[in-house]
């Protein structure tokens, strides 16, 4: 069974297009990331598949059944973070996840108590003294206070602090094991590494590709930044490296695009005579720009 359906979904806000003909299918106890840049529709497929909005067509289901207005009963098994948390600036933490939880058929509030403490956010403050990660907090900690079914996190790892995105990680991948489908917008490709089985890259509104995380676009590549100790290395040497340019503000420094095997691109740079050597992954900025300018195989691909 399908947690998540959507055929040929579109939506527009006036003349400008925000999603176009999206169709994905998230099996139930999957843990999918919905990767793109701002802009790219994530946040209104996210208020979609809510009943928030409604499309201008296409489809849309939730547990096989198609949506109902927001409010509807089907929602009592899903939980949502919201890409910025808002409540009533003199209400503290605690009054707000209280207040949550009469919405819901909660047993006790044990599961609360140890979200709270896991993450590190203090419920007797009152909300307009939270900063923008405590704010995350206490929306992480109402999303997942019933236990739903399926959660849908519009960028979850926003805002908070690296050891704290690291415990949210260990959460979502126990409640994953227990059964609850996770489904979670970013632009982080490393958040979507560590966490996802599959994900869909979206660009402009249209999905460019859609598949395991092992065969997103893009992991092939490597950014190298590099400074020779001696000569500037031959011509020969930078082409077997990948796509070389000096950087402007950094003069002697150069930045390779390279699609070399690891082993190859080690044993191409053990060549040259080195000052300074940084090897990364690209950034969502650098992939989308890579998916443009070359052909991308792997997966269920879409043309940009």
């Amino acid at each position: 069974m399908y947690a998540v359906e959507t055929e040929q979904l579109t939506r527009y806000y006036g003349q400008n297009k925000a999603i176009i003909d999206l169709s994905m299918s998230i099996l139930d106890g999957e843990i999918f990331g919905f990767i793109g840049p701002n802009g790219a529709g994530k946040t209104t497929t996210i208020r979609l598949l809510l009943g928030l909005i409604k499309p201008n067509s296409g489809v849309a289901k939730i547990f096989g059944k198609e949506l109902p207005p927001a409010g509807g009963k089907l929602y009592r098994r899903v939980g949502y973070l919201p890409a910025e948390v808002n409540c009533y600036p003199e209400m503290t933490g605690r009054d707000f996840l209280e207040y949550a939880a009469g919405f819901y058929n909660m047993n006790g509030f044990q599961w609360v108590e140890e979200l709270v403490d896991r993450l590190s956010f203090d419920p007797d403050k009152k909300f307009h003294s939270y900063s923008h990660g405590n704010r995350k907090k206490l929306g992480i900690i109402q999303a997942l206070m019933h236990k739903p079914l399926l959660l849908i996190l519009d960028e979850p790892g926003s805002g908070l602090e690296p050891l704290i995105r690291q415990e949210l990680f260990k959460i979502l991948e126990e409640i994953n094991q227990r059964g609850t489908t996770i489904f979670f917008s970013t632009h982080s490709l490393e958040e979507v590494e560590q966490i996802c089985h599959r994900a869909a890259l979206v660009k402009q509104g249209s999905m460019i590709h859609i598949g395991p995380v092992d065969e997103l676009p893009g992991r092939g590549i490597r950014i190298v930044t590099l400074k020779a100790a001696g000569p500037q290395p031959s011509n020969v040497a930078m082409d077997r490296l990948g796509e070389a340019e000096e950087i402007p503000s950094r003069p002697g420094y150069y930045r390779i695009v390279s699609r070399l095997p690891v082993n190859e691109l080690i044993s191409s740079l053990t060549r040259i005579e080195l000052e300074y050597l940084r090897i990364t992954d690209p950034s969502l900025e650098e992939l989308f720009f890579d998916l443009n300018n070359h052909s991308v195989s792997g997966g269920a691909t879409y043309h940009v």
